[in-house]
């Protein structure tokens, strides 16, 4: 399975092209096994909160969609780590990736098996608001440890059911 470490690379190799990587959150190693929950900061709370991860190049912004089980994450290269209380982000990201766990293993409908999707997506400059202009699908090959262009059968339904219909705004 991908870790944070490996989507700041993919994201760092397509920078410019594309801000983000959406991917189910049970496919995400820290996600997955709940690491991620004592290491975050709650930066942006509200329906769709975001938290800051990682230092230095490997600095990522998670945003997760329960309904969906999707996390979307970018390449955070801000200044110095957002203060929060670590309790309150621990809190708010454990009960979030509770739901969107169960939801992601119910969007997979069985179809994956050990096949780990991602989604590339990006928009045009200055247009953040809008809905994504352009998608690219990634597979995770776990025996390189990297990601690769994904032209599958599946791909249509990865590319309906791994963006969620929400503006790109982490």
């Amino acid at each position: 399975m991908p870790s944070l470490r490996n989507i700041a690379e993919v994201l760092r190799r397509y920078a410019g092209r594309y801000q983000f990587l959406d991917a189910f959150v049970d496919d995400v190693d820290e996600l997955r096994d709940g690491v991620l929950v004592a290491q975050a900061r709650l930066v942006q709370g509200g329906p769709a909160p975001r938290f800051i991860v990682g230092a230095g190049p490997d600095r990522v912004a998670v945003q997760v969609f329960p309904d969906h089980g999707v996390a979307r994450c970018r390449l955070d290269g801000g200044g110095q780590q957002p203060p929060s209380d670590p309790a309150v982000a621990g809190a708010v990201l454990g009960g979030l990736i509770g739901t969107a766990l169960a939801t992601a293993n119910d969007k997979k409908e069985g179809l994956l098996g050990g096949l780990v999707l991602g989604m590339l997506v990006g928009s045009m400059a200055g247009a953040a608001a809008r809905p994504p202009e352009r998608v690219l699908a990634m597979e995770f090959d776990p025996s390189t440890a990297d990601w690769r262009l994904y032209d599958g059968p599946l791909l249509r339904w990865a590319k309906r059911t791994l963006q969620p219909p929400v503006p790109l705004t982490v």
